[in-house]
């Protein structure tokens, strides 16, 4: 069975959403008879009457209501796709790519301060994961914390910030003796394994053996599940500020190491002129610049 073109969809959904042909016909910007004859042509092609007419008056059949269950879901769904993708696609739009944990921990609490001052660009973010391709046909910046230079021909890169590492607990999860942190249950980041390492070597303390503890695949679960008790992570301090200042994390150490993670941002070569994404650059230098300012 072929599925039967959308406008026949859409005019029967709207008519059953307002119960009239006449009113189905207004929002769709057609006539009442071309309601009607598209209603009747879907009606011959599930082979059931889908309204029970009076006059004037409509109402949905047994069948009618049960279709409208089955349709009305994927209709709705094409619509606010349709919807956002000529967002994604208008002139003030900016499409950016980014992992999940620096478009949680980073970006998400900075977005009101750009939608204050520049109300007129639509930021749309989409997580970019290990393996993607970097393709500047599919977004006009891309968010990296590794050194991907030979797929970089397309885009001009400048730099962000570079992390700082330190471990974090809950309030509440007691004092911590850091010469003996295996005896602590321990979180890893498992896209981010040597960051132990990494800050166990600054503070000249026993490593923290990589199979000790939990794992986590991102970032954003580590720090929810330290936030809860669960154990010390070892934290990228821009990125747990916030959760620092309101008290739901503490660092278990003054000690602090310079990670291995430079972030820097991509920008699509052949978008780089469009006012939206020069706006849109000059608000992230100025973000980036005020997180290098905190670091030190």
């Amino acid at each position: 069975m072929h599925v039967p073109p959308l406008h026949l969809l859409r005019s029967f959904s709207e008519a059953a959403r307002l119960g009239s042909f006449s009113r189905a016909a207004a929002s769709l910007n057609v006539t009442q008879s071309a309601v009607s004859q598209q209603i009747r042509q879907l009606e011959l092609q599930v082979g059931t009457p889908l309204f029970q007419r009076a006059g004037r008056q409509i109402a949905l059949t047994d069948f009618g209501r049960v279709y409208l269950e089955l349709v009305g879901g994927p209709i709705a769904a094409l619509e606010e796709g349709h919807t956002a993708l000529r967002a994604m696609t208008g002139r003030s739009s900016v499409v950016l790519r980014l992992s999940r944990s620096f478009g949680m921990q980073w970006l998400a609490p900075r977005m009101l301060d750009i939608a204050q001052r520049h109300p007129e660009i639509s930021v749309t973010s989409l997580f970019l994961n290990p393996g993607d391709g970097l393709d500047a046909n599919g977004s006009d910046a891309l968010v990296l914390s590794s050194n991907r230079a030979s797929e970089l021909a397309d885009f001009i890169v400048e730099p962000l910030f570079v992390t700082t590492l330190c471990p974090v607990a809950a309030p509440d999860f007691g004092p911590v003796d850091i010469e003996r942190l295996a005896d602590y249950p321990i979180i890893h980041t498992l896209r981010r394994y040597n960051d132990w390492q990494t800050w166990c070597a600054a503070a000249d303390i026993p490593f923290v053996p990589r199979d000790h503890g939990w794992s986590f695949e991102s970032s954003s679960m580590s720090y929810a599940a330290a936030e809860h008790g669960l154990g010390i992570v070892m934290a990228e301090l821009e990125f747990v500020a916030p959760a620092i200042a309101q008290g739901r994390l503490r660092p278990i150490s003054p000690i602090q190491a310079i990670s291995e993670h430079h972030f820097h941002i991509a920008y699509a070569r052949s978008r780089f002129s469009r006012p939206a994404l020069r706006t849109f650059r000059t608000w992230m230098e100025e973000q980036a610049e005020a997180t290098r300012l905190t670091d030190t």
